[in-house]
């Protein structure tokens, strides 16, 4: 197999991928994945040292000062790297797990809440050594710690809203265009059983206590998902209708995912603007969402 040819194999699936992951970090992650092949590297053990790094990028943030940026925005961007290589590491090496799945789908909001609140910190520390101004804040005239806190806040709460909207559209496109995604309801009933085998062995508390999560975010996605229901195959849309429609709205949809977020962050930190990325998340992305979101339903009614 040539190496183009194994790089492709390690991806989902290039319509689905991230726009940066395509050009920037996928790429890294598989030079990395070839150069530790021979070694006994599982995906949960890079899972764990991008959760650790990423983490890790949070706290350089909560110090402030450009200094700490650069190496919090270099931790952060190796992070991603690593994240990108254990799903490739799985399916390369085919020894992926059912909660190394969650794992991996986790990393990225437990680093986010890391980022998001080392963001906070770090922009209160130096609004309070007077090395910044609030730019943002000339329209609210707030507290400048409420002013940051809020931002900080409603940062989180948009860029996990728009990754989430992108997962659950990029799974939707998996299962109905190339048939490599389970249907939500099909995966909650695989992990309730799995939690229930782990359960009857008298132990892996921290594996059931992952997989309980990712089942209430599983419901959560189910909820907004419209053509589950009981008639399921009846409704289930065409696969050629539905990705010629759907191809470049989901192009569009990964703009607003968890690697845009990533890439923005990175390239606000080593201009020393943390704040301007708060301001991105919040509005140009959440509009753009928006947007998506209208388009997306007129297109369902296309493609049901």
């Amino acid at each position: 197999m040539s190496l183009y040819s194994q790089y492709k194999a390690s991806l989902k699936a290039v319509e689905v991928e991230e726009i940066f992951d395509l050009i920037i970090y996928r790429p890294l992650a598989f030079l990395f994945v070839k150069a530790t092949y021979s070694f006994n590297l599982t995906p949960d053990r890079v899972s764990v040292a991008a959760l650790t790094i990423g983490s890790a990028a949070g706290i350089m943030f909560g110090f402030g000062g450009y200094t700490f940026l650069v190496i919090g925005a270099i931790l952060y961007f190796t992070s991603n790297v690593l994240d990108c290589a254990d799903g490739q590491i799985a399916r390369l090496k085919k020894n992926g797990t059912k909660v190394g799945r969650i794992v991996d789908g986790f990393v990225d909001y437990i680093v986010s809440i890391f980022v998001f609140a080392g963001i906070g910190v770090g922009l209160t520390n130096e609004f309070s050594h007077h090395e910044i101004g609030l730019w943002g804040n000339s329209i609210f005239h707030w507290k400048p710690v409420t002013y940051i806190w809020a931002a900080s806040i409603l940062g989180a709460i948009s860029s996990a809203v728009q990754a989430f909207y992108f997962d659950f559209y990029r799974n939707k496109f998996l299962e109905v265009v190339y048939g490599k995604a389970q249907n939500i309801i099909e995966e909650i009933r695989e992990y309730e059983e799995e939690s229930l085998r782990l359960k009857e062995t008298g132990s892996h508390g921290f594996q059931r206590f992952l997989i309980s999560i990712y089942l209430k975010y599983s419901a959560l996605q189910l909820k907004i998902q419209k053509d589950h229901e009981e008639n399921q195959a009846e409704q289930k849309p065409n696969p050629k209708v539905y990705y010629a429609k759907n191809r470049l709205l989901l192009r569009l949809w990964s703009y607003i995912g968890s690697t845009t977020h990533i890439t923005l962050c990175v390239v606000c930190a080593l201009l020393g603007n943390m704040e301007a990325f708060l301001i991105i998340c919040i509005l140009p992305l959440n509009l753009l969402m928006l947007v998506l979101f209208l388009v997306q339903k007129q297109v369902n009614k296309v493609t049901a």
